[in-house]
């Protein structure tokens, strides 16, 4: 479970992002890492939605705004080929 001003701030940007289709979950948070994935299921579109690295600075300067104790985010994007988790903190 994230704070309610970090889910505030996640509820926000999944509105941007369901414009193109996708949608963010939390997939686990613990301490300083909030891990999510990228729910592209729903596109028609999935390279019309900003590339992971971007999403992922985004999340981690608006999500540090609301909750300073997240300083990291993992973001599980379906189009990376390896299934790493590109992270920024």
């Amino acid at each position: 479970m994230i704070s309610p001003p970090a889910q505030s701030v996640l509820d926000e940007l999944n509105d941007i992002v369901r414009l193109d289709g996708a949608e963010f979950h939390v997939v686990a948070s613990g301490g300083s890492v909030l891990e999510l994935s990228l729910d592209l299921s729903n596109s028609e579109c999935p390279e019309c939605v900003l590339p992971a690295q971007l999403l992922v600075d985004l999340l981690t300067t608006r999500l540090a705004h609301a909750d300073p104790d997240i300083t990291e985010i993992r973001l599980h994007d379906p189009r990376q080929g390896d299934g790493s988790a590109p992270s920024g903190h």
